[in-house]
């Protein structure tokens, strides 16, 4: 365990990240063995964990002066010492005892649910990250339950993998909840308390996967994506074989979002979308900090699919992000690339599913370094002659519309979103003016659209059918 080598090497401070301090000093308790244990908050007091004794010292100061009272080879762990730790008198009194813990084995180690080291104390705290409980623990639990209320429930192992992510009080409710309400272990409710996570943090959106009818067209991307779900789940590849994430890019309305809510429901997994630019914060180090707690808020709850929508303006100012914000966007967007790469060394199974309109603005500010931290890039074109139809189709059936599909003929350069505007509008005005107020995008963005459509050609794999596809492979010459 990582701990109980730091103790060994004499680390004086530690600072443990975790929800479930009990659970992580039971733990530690357990792997120190030789070690008087120790622990204080300022209701309870000082805590011998051998004798079962309490000394009542309530005030954050004296807790950290009572160090010097207890005995050589002792571990001291501070709860919500987050909330005192930047006092003058605290962190000078932790620094001025550095010496003696190291001299005499002692150690103190803070525990809390985020990270918040003073400056002043940086260099001399080492941080470890206690891990959330294991299928193997998570199993436990079930059988636990499901024996003392005497339950005729399966438990089920792949089942159980859905509460991955989750405390052990988290995990205790969410199968609590399941069998009162399934009277079974259910995937689907333990995945939804899992998520639950998502919703407190703030720093992330829950979005809702969508059936793979409701994308018209797009058939070579969804192949893809078909055939990447098998290796996704395959225990047969190593780690890293894993597929990792693909990037979108296209003109606005041709289908981007949708298909990353596609891309969930081929899956069967949660969606969740990260906006970079919203973690940004306007205390120093906040943003840093918001990057930090999202991605290990997105491994806690994996298996996902993380979608970062227009990712291109994640990165419009890394190149000056020294002298306009510090290297706050370099340090942000850094520490998601690292992220990145050691989610695909360890197998972690989430799949980073990026779109973007300009791709010349992604490679330019990040040189290509982001490029390489997916499997492929995929262009999204304007639907073809059938594509459209398809679409037409759709939008028929969803705004119970009458739009002819020979209409598919007359829209020429249309996307998607244009097509569902006119089936929306013609609710109210008609198909005949619904259809003559639509003003396609393409004849706003010719050059820029054309110029992608350059690159796509020998940079990307195509999302369209093999219609569209062929013709963008197609050189037409005059003789």
């Amino acid at each position: 365990m990582e701990l109980i080598t730091y103790l060994k090497a004499g680390y004086p401070l530690l600072w443990v990240c975790t929800h479930e301090e009990d659970r992580a000093i039971s733990v530690f308790s357990q792997e120190a063995q030789g070690y008087s244990i120790f622990s204080w908050d300022m209701v309870t007091g000082l805590h011998d964990h051998a004798t079962d004794q309490i000394r009542q010292i309530h005030d954050p100061l004296h807790s950290i002066q009572a160090v010097t009272t207890l005995p050589e080879s002792s571990i001291l762990f501070l709860k919500d010492f987050h909330k005192f730790v930047h006092a003058v008198d605290i962190f000078r009194t932790i620094k001025n005892f550095v010496p003696l813990l190291k001299a005499t084995d002692r150690h103190i180690i803070i525990i809390s649910p985020g990270i918040n080291i003073p400056v002043e104390l940086e260099k001399d705290i080492t941080v470890i990250f206690f891990e959330l409980p294991t299928v193997s623990e998570l199993l436990e639990i079930t059988h636990k339950i499901v024996k003392e209320n005497k339950l005729s429930v399966k438990v089920d192992e792949k089942t159980i993998s859905a509460a991955k992510g989750l405390t052990i009080y988290e995990a205790e409710n969410a199968i609590a909840l399941s069998l009162v309400k399934e009277r079974t272990i259910s995937k689907k409710i333990l995945e939804a308390e899992k998520l639950q996570a998502i919703r407190k943090s703030g720093l992330m959106e829950l979005q809702n996967p969508e059936p793979i009818e409701v994308l018209g067209g797009l058939e070579g991307l969804k192949k893809y994506l078909q055939h990447r779900k098998e290796g996704f789940y395959r225990s047969d590849l190593p780690a890293y074989a894993r597929p990792h994430g693909i990037i979108l890019v296209g003109p606005p309305g041709t289908g981007k979002s949708l298909s990353a809510k596609v891309c969930a429901s081929i899956f069967d997994i949660p969606l969740i979308r990260l906006d970079i630019s919203s973690l940004k914060g306007s205390y120093v180090g906040e943003s840093e900090k918001n990057m930090q707690q999202a991605l290990i808020l997105v491994k806690s709850v994996a298996p996902v699919v993380v979608w970062m929508d227009e990712f291109e303006k994640a990165f419009a100012g890394v190149a000056s992000s020294a002298k306009t914000d510090g290297g706050t966007t370099l340090g942000m967007i850094g520490r998601l690339m690292t992220t990145m790469q050691d989610f695909r060394n360890d197998g972690v199974p989430v799949y980073w599913f990026a779109t973007v309109n300009d791709i010349s603005s992604l490679i330019e500010n990040s040189q290509g370094a982001m490029m390489r931290r997916f499997d492929d890039v995929f262009f999204l074109d304007f639907p073809s002659l059938k594509e459209k139809q398809d679409i037409i189709k759709i939008m028929n059936c969803k705004y119970t519309t009458k739009i002819p599909i020979e209409w598919a003929e007359k829209m020429e350069n249309w996307t998607g979103a244009e097509i569902e505007k006119l089936a929306f509008s013609s609710l109210y005005d008609g198909l005949d003016e619904a259809f003559a107020s639509i003003r396609p995008i393409y004849h706003q963005c010719q050059a820029s659209i054309e110029k992608a459509r350059e690159w796509a050609k020998y940079n990307a794999r195509f999302a369209n059918d093999d219609e569209q596809t062929n013709n963008q492979k197609k050189r037409k010459i005059k003789i």
